[in-house]
């Protein structure tokens, strides 16, 4: 199990193979899927078996096509949670240091 997955945690896509889908002539279910390298944020978790899905604030859990419905997760293992570095703003810091004065011979 993954311990990263917690609601509130930003994840990036990475794999975008979605085998399963339902269709009805011209309808198919989900109509919006995670894309690879599109950050999302977790909004729910749910675990079953041995596994966990993946509900985002960025898609709609319940997606609707015509007459089909369904409320639609995403497996984990197609996701990492999103590493941000720290802002390092010491080369500006540097820039607004004035440079120490020399003193030139008359």
């Amino acid at each position: 199990m993954s311990n990263w997955a917690k609601p509130g945690v930003q994840c990036i896509c990475i794999d975008d193979e979605w085998p399963d889908q339902m269709t009805d002539g011209r309808h198919s279910v989900p109509t919006r899927v995670p894309m690879l390298n599109e950050v999302l944020t977790i909004s729910a978790v749910r675990p079953v078996r041995d596994r966990l899905f993946l509900y985002f604030e960025e898609i709609a859990a319940l997606q609707a096509s015509g007459p089909l419905q369904a409320l639609i997760s995403w497996d984990v293992v197609c996701f990492r949670p999103l590493l941000k570095r720290p802002t390092d703003i010491s080369i500006f810091k540097n820039m607004l240091t004035p440079a120490p004065m020399k003193r030139v011979k008359a």
